[in-house]
Formats: structure tokens, sequence, C-alpha cells
């Protein structure tokens, strides 16, 4: 009994636990089916975006991922095969932005493309996100930025394309005054493009930007580069600066510079007008920096203004003596006018930027007393300290020599030195040329005779050597011949050979010498005039240390005969007396050489 009370119990429980286990797998079948369908849509959805997505405004729901980039590819294509405008503005001269430049720059050439992988990120790809699955069952209402992709080194490429048309260096201002007015070269300012900034700003515009048409799409593709200024040294500012305020007014009219000297009956005046094309020519312009000043040349300016002024100077005269014939007279002194040039230039500067009479200058004109007055000659007495005289060879052999005679004592005669002056017989003679009457004559050269331009005007030298001897004065420098000539004093005699070897004395009298000479028959005469201080003595030594030369043939057609003469040594002294009393003497030892015997054996020899 028991038994069977208990089945149909266990039964029932059974029964109940099977429908649970029924209905739990009937709902577990469910969820499958449904997981089975969820991820089967997610998988046939992946590769699609959500009907009602659109890039840009351009609508891709519903498309596959290769429909959608189709999609795009067709109707973006222009926007990298469009230029987008570069804009480029450079910091001015003076800190202001210049004007603009603006800059094709093609997208695909710049290495601009679509991303189209970054566009499509999020709508596109396997997802199990069920508000994503809801867009595709609803519907979405999303429209995605369009993004760009950038390499890098293509775009640096083009931008360095571009910096090579933009970039340009800076021109400097110049302005400059020639004698036709006044030359002006424009500053202008340099630019550069900064590549590495342009191609960041590029870069971030194209990858960043949405390239949607709101707003117009000229607006949306212009970028902003990135490009700096360099400005020139001296700019156009500057220069207009210089002009207006200072080298305009300076051009706008003559400045006049007044001079005088003298009084009353006997004031001379004059004027020096510096014109504008004068001006032109003393006006400097001077640049430090990028300032601009105006000066002017001083050296230039003083000699324009000479020009004009120049005829009121003239040197001091010193008072001095002349021969006239045989007497000599005084010539009195003067005085000497001279432009005050200390402050002139700058009394000039300061005209430039005035207007009427305050642009004429007023010069100074100085008066220069002469070193030696006239009053000094009151002083001065002359008569003969001394004369000399020497005869010289005549005949036709001799007419050559005798002409560089006439035509050097022409020259000497009447020449004044000066208390404290230095005669020199070179500078007396003058330049021995043919325009001064000098010709060929023989002249002796390494111990020989030779034709050669003023040969015989080393008598004259011993003429002057004597006269200034005797006449006391300070003999600086003479030299003796190198073997001695008969016709001669032995051992006070000289050579010239100009400018080698010159005869020079020094008046150290307080009167004035002057040396009067001339030509008596066959001899040279020479009169010393002036004040004589000393009484020479001559003591003339015995000739002492002979020596002899040879006999030479000389077959040239250019040859000159010579006679033989001895060699020897002797000394000659000059004592001078004042009052009786020695106060100095002059010792001079002297050594002539053989002179050989030329024969002369071409029959040319002489004509």
């Amino acid at each position: 009994m028991a038994d069977a009370t208990d089945r149909p119990g266990s039964l029932r429980e059974e029964s109940d636990r099977r429908g649970w286990w029924a209905v739990l797998g009937r709902f577990a079948a469910a969820l499958l089916v449904l997981a089975v369908i969820y991820v089967g849509a997610a998988f046939y959805f992946k590769d699609r975006p959500a009907a009602g997505v659109s890039v840009a405004g351009v609508d891709i729901g519903s498309l596959t991922e290769d429909e959608a980039r189709a999609e795009l590819e067709r109707e973006f294509a222009s926007r990298t095969t469009e230029p987008l405008l570069l804009e480029l503005e450079a910091d001015g001269a003076q800190g202001e932005p210049a004007e603009p430049v603006e800059v094709d720059v093609v997208p695909q050439d710049a290495g601009l493309s679509l991303d189209l992988d970054r566009t499509l990120r999020g709508v596109t790809g396997l997802s199990f996100n069920p508000a994503r699955m809801w867009d595709h069952v609803a519907g979405a209402d999303r429209d995605l930025p369009l993004y760009g992709a950038v390499d890098r080194e293509a775009l640096q490429t083009e931008l360095d394309r571009v910096a090579q048309d933009y970039d340009s260096e800076p021109v400097e201002g110049e302005i400059s005054l020639t004698a036709d007015g006044v030359e002006v070269v424009d500053a202008r300012d340099g630019r550069t493009v900064d590549v590495a900034g342009t191609a960041d700003a590029v870069g971030q515009a194209w990858e960043d930007q949405v390239w949607d048409d709101e707003g117009g799409s000229d607006e949306q593709r212009t970028v902003a580069g990135v490009a700096t200024g360099q400005r020139p040294e001296l700019t156009a500012q500057e220069i207009d600066r210089f002009t207006e305020e200072d080298l305009d007014p300076a051009l706008d009219a003559p400045v006049m510079v007044r001079a005088s000297r003298g009084e009353g009956d006997n004031e001379e005046t004059a004027r020096a007008e510096l014109a504008r094309r004068d001006l032109l020519q003393l006006l400097r312009v001077q640049q430090d920096g990028g300032g601009l000043s105006l000066g002017i040349d001083e050296e230039a300016t003083l000699a324009r203004i000479r020009q004009d002024l120049g005829r009121l100077e003239r040197g001091p005269r010193d008072a001095t003596v002349r021969l006239e014939g045989s007497e000599v007279e005084v010539v009195g002194s003067r005085v000497g006018y001279a432009l005050t040039e200390d402050g002139l230039v700058d009394a000039v500067r300061e005209a430039l930027p005035a207007q009427g009479e305050d642009r004429t200058v007023q010069a100074s004109v100085e008066t220069i007393e002469p070193e030696i007055p006239t009053s000094v000659s009151e002083d001065w007495s002359f008569s003969e300290m001394a004369s000399f005289s020497s005869t010289f060879p005549t005949g036709a052999s001799n007419e050559a020599r005798t002409a560089n005679l006439r035509a050097g004592v022409a020259n000497v005669n009447g020449t004044v030195v000066m208390p404290g002056r230095q005669f020199s017989l070179g500078a007396a003679l003058g330049d021995i040329t043919a325009a001064n009457g000098y010709v060929e004559a023989p002249v002796i050269v390494d111990g020989r005779l030779v034709m050669g331009r003023g040969g015989g005007l080393s008598q004259i030298s011993t003429v002057v050597f004597n006269a200034s001897w005797f006449a006391g004065v300070q003999l600086d420098a003479h030299t003796p011949h190198s073997f001695y000539i008969s016709r001669y004093p032995a051992g006070r005699e000289a050579t010239l050979a100009i400018p080698s070897i010159d005869n020079l004395w020094t008046n150290d009298t307080d009167t004035p010498v002057v040396v009067q000479t001339w030509i008596s028959g066959d001899e040279i005469v020479m009169r010393l005039l002036g004040d004589r201080q000393y009484t020479v003595e001559t003591v003339d030594g015995e000739r002492r240390d002979f020596t002899t030369g040879e006999r030479r043939e000389d077959d040239r057609a250019d040859c000159v005969p010579q006679s033989a003469a001895q060699g020897f040594t002797i000394r000659n002294t000059r004592i001078l007396r004042s009052d009786g009393e020695e106060v100095g003497r002059d010792d001079f030892t002297t050594t002539y050489d053989a002179a050989d015997e030329i024969v002369c054996t071409n029959p040319e020899a002489g004509s």
C-alpha cells in the first residue's frame, strides 16, 4: 500500500522537473538563435555604414565599405586636384604685414591625399555595439568629417619649390649725388618662407579641416603659411626722411661766400656762388648703420671757393735785391693775403638748411707779413766780396764747349742768395737740356773724355768755387776733377755732374749775396756782391806723390783725343780772419789720378 501511495507523487514531481527544463531549453534555444542572428547581423553590417550616414554631405548609408570608398573617391576627387590657396604674409619694413602673396598648391603634387581609413573609422568594421546595431536597424543621422593624409616628405619638396619663387634677399636702399642730380635706389624688404612652419600649417589644415562647402569652398581651401621678412639696413623711409629734411633744403638755393681785402679805396671784394651743380659735387651722403646724414668734402669745398675768391690771395714777398746792370737794387717787401680756412667750411655747412640771406657766408682774408720786411734792407750794403776769372780754350774744336759756357753764365748771372740760404750751381744753371741752350761737348767719365750734354760747365763750377773761397762764405760741397786740368788752380777747382755732383755754398752773412758773372773774350769773370765778413788767406801746398799714365790707342768712331797728365796730391788751406785774428780755416787734400794719353786711330773720330 505504501508503494502505491508514493509512486503517483513522484511521477508528478518528475513531470514538473521535465517541464522546467523544457522551458529553459526553449529559452536558451531562442537566445542562441537571437545571438546567432545578432552576430550574423554584426558581420553583415561590418562593411556597411548605417543608413543616414554621410561624409561631408555625401550619403554613404547602407553602402558597402568598398562602395562607400568608391563613392567618396568619386565625389571628392577634385579635392586633391584643385589647388589650395597658400597665403604668405611676411613682416614689412616697419614690422607691419606686407602685401600678402597667394600661391597655388596642388594637393596631390604636395603629398596631400584623402584619408578614407580615418574618415570611415567607427562606421565600418566589425562591431557588437548595440547602439551601432540599432543605427543599422533604425537608421542614423550623422555627417562625418572628411579627413586628409599628409606625405611630409612630398609636402616639404613642394614647399621648397614655392620658396624658390617666393624667397628674396632684401635690397639695400641707396642715395647718391652726381653731377646730374640725386639718384635713389629704392629699398626693398626681403622675405623667406618658413618651410617647416608652413608644412605644419598646411598639414594640420589638410588633416583636420572639415572639407564641406559650408561658408564657401574658396574660404575653406585657403591656408595661411608662415613667412618672415628681412628688413634692409637702409630703408626707403629713412631715404625719404633724409631727402625731405636734409637734402632738399641744402640744394634748394645757392650758397654765397663773400670776402674782401684791404680798406677804403684799396678794398677789393669777391664772391663765390655755390650753385646746385656745385653742391651736388661737394656734398656727401653719409651712412651710419641705417641712418643718413649730410656731409661735405672740406678740401673740395675750399678749392671751389678759391676758384672765385683766390684772386684776393697772394703770397707775401720778402724784401730782396736784384742786379740791374752792374748795380744792386733793393726790391721792397709786400704783405700777402690768404683766405682764412678755419671755420669756413663749417659756416657753409650751417648755411645749407637756411633760406634767404642766411645762405650767405662771410669769409675772412688775413694779412700775412713778409719774413723780411723792407725795413731790414736799410742795413744792407753791397760791395765786391770777391772776384775770380778763368780762361777757357777757344777755336773751332771748342765751339760746343764755349756755347755751354755762355748759356751757363747767362743763367747764373743775377742769382741772389739771401742770408742763411744755400747756393746750388745745379739749380742756378737750370735743367741741362737743349731747350736751355746746352749742347754736346767733351766730359770726363771714368778717367777719359767722352761726349755729353753740357760738357765744359765744370769750368763755371771752378769759377764758383774760387769766388766763394775768396768771399769767405761757408763752403758746403764741391768735387775736384778725377785728373788735373792745367788751366785750373791745383786743388782749387771743381767738376759738375747734375744731379749727383753739385757745387754748394751758404750765405752766412746778414746781407744778401748777388752773383754777377759774364764772359769777356776768352775769360769767365765772376763777382760776388755783398758784405764780406772776413779776410781770406790762401795757402796752396806743394804737389807730391806723382803718378804717370799710359799711352792708349782707341779705334772707335766716338773717340775723343786726350793729352797725358801727371797725377799728384796737393793740400790747400783757406784761413778766415777778422780784425787780423784767425776765426776759422778749411783744409782740403786732393789726389788727382794720372791721365792716360788717348790717341784716336779711327779716321772718323772727331768728325
